[in-house]
Protein backbone atom coordinates (compact mmCIF):
# COMPACT_ATOMS: atom_id res chain seq x y z
CA UNK A 1 0.00 0.00 0.00
CA UNK A 2 1.51 3.49 -1.31
CA UNK A 3 1.02 6.83 0.40
CA UNK A 4 -0.68 9.55 -1.41
CA UNK A 5 2.40 12.43 -2.09
CA UNK A 6 0.91 15.58 0.15
CA UNK A 7 -0.98 13.30 2.33
CA UNK A 8 0.20 11.39 5.34
CA UNK A 9 0.68 7.73 5.22
CA UNK A 10 -2.59 5.85 6.21
CA UNK A 11 -2.34 3.68 9.80
CA UNK A 12 -2.31 0.40 9.02
CA UNK A 13 -4.00 -2.21 11.41
CA UNK A 14 -5.39 -5.70 12.24
CA UNK A 15 -7.25 -8.28 14.25
CA UNK A 16 -9.77 -11.08 14.08
CA UNK A 17 -12.95 -12.30 15.84
CA UNK A 18 -12.05 -15.21 17.14
CA UNK A 19 -15.05 -17.80 18.15
CA UNK A 20 -16.08 -21.16 19.34
CA UNK A 21 -18.56 -23.10 20.57
CA UNK A 22 -19.94 -22.39 23.76
CA UNK A 23 -22.16 -24.88 25.96
CA UNK A 24 -25.09 -22.43 25.41
CA UNK A 25 -24.18 -21.33 21.72
CA UNK A 26 -21.37 -19.43 19.67
CA UNK A 27 -19.35 -17.17 21.51
CA UNK A 28 -16.66 -14.49 20.38
CA UNK A 29 -13.56 -13.24 22.06
CA UNK A 30 -13.87 -9.45 22.75
CA UNK A 31 -11.33 -7.34 25.04
CA UNK A 32 -12.44 -4.14 27.52
CA UNK A 33 -10.67 -1.08 26.80
CA UNK A 34 -9.98 0.85 30.09
CA UNK A 35 -8.87 3.65 28.48
CA UNK A 36 -12.51 4.37 26.27
CA UNK A 37 -14.28 1.88 28.97
CA UNK A 38 -15.54 -0.01 25.57
CA UNK A 39 -15.47 -3.73 24.56
CA UNK A 40 -13.81 -4.30 21.38
CA UNK A 41 -12.67 -6.60 19.03
CA UNK A 42 -8.75 -7.53 19.55
CA UNK A 43 -6.37 -5.27 17.13
CA UNK A 44 -3.60 -3.26 16.92
CA UNK A 45 -1.36 -1.59 14.40
CA UNK A 46 1.33 -3.64 12.31
CA UNK A 47 4.49 -3.34 12.83
CA UNK A 48 7.35 -2.57 10.42
CA UNK A 49 7.62 -4.81 7.34
CA UNK A 50 4.57 -7.11 9.45
CA UNK A 51 2.00 -8.05 6.77
CA UNK A 52 -1.57 -7.47 8.04
CA UNK A 53 -2.58 -11.16 8.54
CA UNK A 54 0.81 -11.80 10.92
CA UNK A 55 -0.04 -8.39 12.50
CA UNK A 56 -3.88 -9.60 13.24
CA UNK A 57 -2.41 -13.30 15.02
CA UNK A 58 -0.06 -11.50 16.54
CA UNK A 59 -2.11 -8.23 18.45
CA UNK A 60 -4.78 -11.28 19.79
CA UNK A 61 -2.05 -13.12 21.53
CA UNK A 62 -0.95 -9.80 23.09
CA UNK A 63 -4.26 -8.48 23.74
CA UNK A 64 -5.75 -12.26 25.11
CA UNK A 65 -3.48 -14.35 25.74
CA UNK A 66 -4.52 -16.79 22.51
CA UNK A 67 -3.17 -17.89 19.81
CA UNK A 68 -5.18 -18.26 16.65
CA UNK A 69 -5.44 -19.52 13.50
CA UNK A 70 -7.02 -17.01 10.96
CA UNK A 71 -10.17 -18.15 8.37
CA UNK A 72 -11.88 -16.29 6.04
CA UNK A 73 -12.18 -12.26 5.94
CA UNK A 74 -14.00 -9.86 7.80
CA UNK A 75 -15.00 -6.42 6.66
CA UNK A 76 -12.84 -4.30 6.98
CA UNK A 77 -13.33 -0.35 9.07
CA UNK A 78 -11.57 2.74 7.23
CA UNK A 79 -11.84 5.74 9.06
CA UNK A 80 -10.42 9.07 9.61
CA UNK A 81 -8.38 9.87 13.12
CA UNK A 82 -8.78 13.43 14.38
CA UNK A 83 -5.02 14.51 13.29
CA UNK A 84 -6.84 13.93 9.93
CA UNK A 85 -4.71 10.30 9.31
CA UNK A 86 -6.99 7.30 7.14
CA UNK A 87 -6.68 4.22 9.77
CA UNK A 88 -7.30 0.82 7.71
CA UNK A 89 -8.19 -2.01 9.69
CA UNK A 90 -8.37 -5.36 8.42
CA UNK A 91 -10.15 -8.42 9.82
CA UNK A 92 -10.65 -12.02 10.18
CA UNK A 93 -12.80 -14.55 11.53
CA UNK A 94 -10.55 -16.74 13.71
CA UNK A 95 -10.46 -20.03 16.64
CA UNK A 96 -7.85 -20.78 18.91
CA UNK A 97 -4.99 -22.66 18.11
CA UNK A 98 -3.39 -22.53 21.45
CA UNK A 99 -3.90 -20.23 25.03
CA UNK A 100 -0.30 -19.06 25.24
CA UNK A 101 -0.08 -16.17 28.30
CA UNK A 102 -2.57 -15.64 31.19
CA UNK A 103 -3.87 -12.55 29.72
CA UNK A 104 -3.41 -9.32 28.33
CA UNK A 105 0.20 -7.85 28.01
CA UNK A 106 -1.10 -4.48 28.86
CA UNK A 107 -3.29 -4.10 31.53
CA UNK A 108 -3.72 -0.62 30.94
CA UNK A 109 -4.50 -0.80 27.12
CA UNK A 110 -6.67 -4.13 27.32
CA UNK A 111 -7.69 -4.65 31.30
CA UNK A 112 -10.44 -7.90 30.71
CA UNK A 113 -11.01 -10.69 28.61
CA UNK A 114 -14.00 -12.47 27.68
CA UNK A 115 -16.37 -15.10 26.01
CA UNK A 116 -19.76 -13.61 25.19
CA UNK A 117 -22.53 -14.95 23.41
CA UNK A 118 -23.69 -13.75 20.40
CA UNK A 119 -26.73 -11.64 21.45
CA UNK A 120 -24.55 -9.96 24.39
CA UNK A 121 -21.80 -9.25 21.80
CA UNK A 122 -24.25 -7.52 19.87
CA UNK A 123 -24.87 -4.70 22.66
CA UNK A 124 -21.36 -4.88 24.23
CA UNK A 125 -19.69 -3.76 20.87
CA UNK A 126 -20.29 0.16 20.49
CA UNK A 127 -17.90 0.65 16.98
CA UNK A 128 -19.66 0.28 13.48
CA UNK A 129 -17.18 -1.68 12.18
CA UNK A 130 -17.17 -4.27 15.42
CA UNK A 131 -20.51 -4.37 14.66
CA UNK A 132 -20.67 -4.91 10.64
CA UNK A 133 -17.87 -8.05 11.50
CA UNK A 134 -20.03 -9.69 13.97
CA UNK A 135 -22.93 -9.71 12.12
CA UNK A 136 -20.84 -10.89 8.82
CA UNK A 137 -19.85 -13.79 11.06
CA UNK A 138 -23.43 -14.51 12.33
CA UNK A 139 -23.89 -14.91 8.41
CA UNK A 140 -21.44 -16.88 7.83
CA UNK A 141 -22.74 -19.06 10.48
CA UNK A 142 -26.37 -19.30 9.23
CA UNK A 143 -24.50 -19.94 5.57
CA UNK A 144 -22.96 -22.94 7.24
CA UNK A 145 -20.02 -21.09 5.78
CA UNK A 146 -17.80 -20.28 9.38
CA UNK A 147 -15.61 -23.17 9.41
CA UNK A 148 -12.79 -22.71 6.55
CA UNK A 149 -9.88 -24.51 5.49
CA UNK A 150 -7.17 -22.66 3.87
CA UNK A 151 -5.63 -24.03 0.39
CA UNK A 152 -2.55 -21.82 -0.29
CA UNK A 153 -1.24 -21.32 -3.96
CA UNK A 154 2.09 -19.80 -3.97
CA UNK A 155 3.87 -18.98 -6.60
CA UNK A 156 8.04 -19.83 -5.72
CA UNK A 157 10.01 -16.34 -5.46
CA UNK A 158 11.43 -13.97 -7.41
CA UNK A 159 14.01 -16.20 -9.61
CA UNK A 160 17.62 -15.99 -11.41
CA UNK A 161 16.77 -14.59 -14.92
CA UNK A 162 17.19 -17.43 -17.60
CA UNK A 163 19.55 -15.54 -19.49
CA UNK A 164 22.25 -16.10 -16.29
CA UNK A 165 21.75 -19.44 -15.74
CA UNK A 166 23.03 -22.43 -17.51
CA UNK A 167 22.52 -25.26 -16.21
CA UNK A 168 18.88 -26.34 -16.56
CA UNK A 169 15.63 -24.88 -15.36
CA UNK A 170 14.93 -27.77 -12.95
CA UNK A 171 17.62 -26.45 -11.04
CA UNK A 172 17.37 -22.67 -11.60
CA UNK A 173 17.59 -20.66 -7.86
CA UNK A 174 15.99 -17.98 -6.50
CA UNK A 175 17.63 -14.55 -6.43
CA UNK A 176 18.26 -12.75 -3.40
CA UNK A 177 14.98 -10.96 -3.54
CA UNK A 178 13.54 -14.37 -3.92
CA UNK A 179 15.14 -15.88 -0.84
CA UNK A 180 14.24 -12.44 0.89
CA UNK A 181 10.40 -13.70 0.02
CA UNK A 182 11.14 -17.38 1.29
CA UNK A 183 12.66 -16.35 4.83
CA UNK A 184 9.42 -13.27 5.34
CA UNK A 185 6.43 -15.95 4.29
CA UNK A 186 6.79 -17.98 6.69
CA UNK A 187 4.35 -15.78 9.60
CA UNK A 188 2.66 -14.91 6.80
CA UNK A 189 1.35 -18.29 5.91
CA UNK A 190 1.81 -19.40 9.30
CA UNK A 191 -1.38 -17.16 10.14
CA UNK A 192 -3.47 -19.74 8.30
CA UNK A 193 -2.21 -22.97 9.77
CA UNK A 194 -1.82 -25.00 7.14
CA UNK A 195 -0.62 -28.40 7.99
CA UNK A 196 0.81 -29.84 4.48
CA UNK A 197 3.03 -28.52 1.52
CA UNK A 198 3.14 -29.57 -1.91
CA UNK A 199 5.50 -28.25 -4.02
CA UNK A 200 6.61 -28.41 -7.82
CA UNK A 201 10.15 -30.27 -7.57
CA UNK A 202 12.13 -27.98 -9.11
CA UNK A 203 14.26 -26.02 -7.13
CA UNK A 204 13.24 -22.77 -7.00
CA UNK A 205 9.60 -23.75 -5.56
CA UNK A 206 11.09 -25.63 -3.14
CA UNK A 207 13.27 -23.07 -1.95
CA UNK A 208 10.50 -20.98 -1.62
CA UNK A 209 8.69 -22.83 1.02
CA UNK A 210 11.54 -24.84 2.53
CA UNK A 211 11.80 -22.37 5.42
CA UNK A 212 8.08 -22.56 6.03
CA UNK A 213 7.77 -26.45 6.10
CA UNK A 214 11.57 -26.38 8.85
CA UNK A 215 9.34 -23.78 11.22
CA UNK A 216 6.22 -25.55 10.80
CA UNK A 217 7.74 -29.09 10.89
CA UNK A 218 5.86 -30.24 7.89
CA UNK A 219 7.78 -32.16 4.68
CA UNK A 220 7.36 -31.12 1.62
CA UNK A 221 6.01 -33.42 -0.80
CA UNK A 222 6.79 -32.78 -4.77
CA UNK A 223 4.95 -33.18 -7.49
CA UNK A 224 6.06 -33.63 -11.10
CA UNK A 225 2.91 -32.36 -12.19
CA UNK A 226 3.22 -28.70 -10.71
CA UNK A 227 6.58 -28.56 -12.51
CA UNK A 228 6.60 -26.32 -15.45
CA UNK A 229 7.76 -29.10 -17.86
CA UNK A 230 4.99 -31.62 -16.35
CA UNK A 231 2.45 -29.10 -17.04
CA UNK A 232 3.38 -28.84 -20.96
CA UNK A 233 3.54 -32.85 -21.44
CA UNK A 234 0.29 -33.48 -19.37
CA UNK A 235 -1.80 -30.46 -18.45
CA UNK A 236 -4.51 -32.55 -17.49
CA UNK A 237 -2.39 -34.59 -14.71
CA UNK A 238 -1.67 -31.38 -13.01
CA UNK A 239 -5.91 -30.12 -12.81
CA UNK A 240 -5.90 -33.34 -11.39
CA UNK A 241 -3.56 -32.62 -8.41
CA UNK A 242 -5.34 -29.46 -7.61
CA UNK A 243 -8.66 -31.03 -7.86
CA UNK A 244 -7.42 -33.81 -5.37
CA UNK A 245 -5.68 -30.87 -3.04
CA UNK A 246 -9.36 -28.93 -3.33
CA UNK A 247 -11.65 -32.32 -2.73
CA UNK A 248 -9.36 -33.19 0.50
CA UNK A 249 -10.23 -29.42 1.82
CA UNK A 250 -7.26 -29.87 4.14
CA UNK A 251 -5.04 -26.95 4.83
CA UNK A 252 -2.09 -27.45 2.40
CA UNK A 253 0.30 -24.79 0.76
CA UNK A 254 0.40 -25.81 -2.90
CA UNK A 255 3.29 -24.18 -5.07
CA UNK A 256 4.18 -23.89 -8.65
CA UNK A 257 5.12 -21.86 -11.02
CA UNK A 258 3.72 -19.13 -13.52
CA UNK A 259 3.18 -20.84 -16.50
CA UNK A 260 1.37 -23.64 -14.42
CA UNK A 261 -1.06 -21.09 -12.70
CA UNK A 262 -3.67 -21.05 -15.76
CA UNK A 263 -4.67 -24.63 -15.23
CA UNK A 264 -4.57 -24.02 -11.27
CA UNK A 265 -6.73 -20.83 -11.32
CA UNK A 266 -9.36 -22.88 -14.15
CA UNK A 267 -9.45 -25.67 -11.48
CA UNK A 268 -10.45 -23.14 -8.76
CA UNK A 269 -13.08 -21.22 -10.89
CA UNK A 270 -15.20 -24.86 -10.86
CA UNK A 271 -15.61 -25.16 -7.32
CA UNK A 272 -15.46 -21.10 -6.59
CA UNK A 273 -18.73 -19.47 -5.66
CA UNK A 274 -19.91 -16.18 -7.79
CA UNK A 275 -18.46 -13.84 -5.29
CA UNK A 276 -15.34 -15.49 -4.73
CA UNK A 277 -14.57 -16.54 -8.57
CA UNK A 278 -14.53 -12.65 -9.21
CA UNK A 279 -11.42 -12.72 -7.07
CA UNK A 280 -9.50 -14.76 -9.25
CA UNK A 281 -6.55 -13.52 -11.01
CA UNK A 282 -7.26 -13.09 -14.67
CA UNK A 283 -4.14 -12.54 -16.84
CA UNK A 284 -0.96 -13.02 -16.96
CA UNK A 285 1.56 -13.27 -15.05
CA UNK A 286 -1.70 -14.07 -12.55
CA UNK A 287 0.51 -13.58 -9.41
CA UNK A 288 3.56 -11.95 -8.95
CA UNK A 289 6.69 -13.68 -7.95
CA UNK A 290 5.98 -14.99 -4.17
CA UNK A 291 2.60 -14.03 -4.06
CA UNK A 292 0.33 -15.81 -2.12
CA UNK A 293 -3.62 -16.93 -3.56
CA UNK A 294 -5.55 -17.55 -0.08
CA UNK A 295 -8.40 -20.05 -1.06
CA UNK A 296 -11.12 -20.55 2.26
CA UNK A 297 -12.45 -23.71 1.82
CA UNK A 298 -15.49 -25.00 3.25
CA UNK A 299 -16.05 -28.66 4.07
CA UNK A 300 -18.30 -29.01 1.32
CA UNK A 301 -15.22 -28.28 -0.53
CA UNK A 302 -16.28 -24.64 -1.52
CA UNK A 303 -14.07 -21.71 -2.04
CA UNK A 304 -15.71 -18.95 -0.47
CA UNK A 305 -13.41 -16.33 -0.02
CA UNK A 306 -10.63 -15.02 -1.88
CA UNK A 307 -7.47 -13.17 -0.57
CA UNK A 308 -3.99 -12.21 -2.37
CA UNK A 309 -0.97 -11.29 0.16
CA UNK A 310 2.51 -10.56 -1.00
CA UNK A 311 5.85 -11.44 2.07
CA UNK A 312 6.85 -7.81 3.33
CA UNK A 313 10.61 -7.41 2.34
CA UNK A 314 10.41 -3.83 3.10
Amino acid sequence: MHAVPGKPPPVLAAGALAWREGTKGTEVLLVHRPRYDDWSIPKGKLDKGETFPAAAVREVVEETGYRVRLHRPLPASVYLLPDGRTKIVQYWSGTVRAKTAPGPMDPAEIDHVRWVRLDEAEKLLTRQGDQVCLATLRRFQELDELVTVPIIVQRHGAALSRAKWRKGEKNRPLNSKGRKQAQALPPLIDAFDPRSVVSSPWKRCVSTVEPLARIEGLKIRTKDELSEAGHDGHPSRTRAVIERVLHEARGTVVCTHRPVLPTVIESIREVAQRSAALELPREDPFLAAGEALMLHTTPARSVVAIERHLPNIG
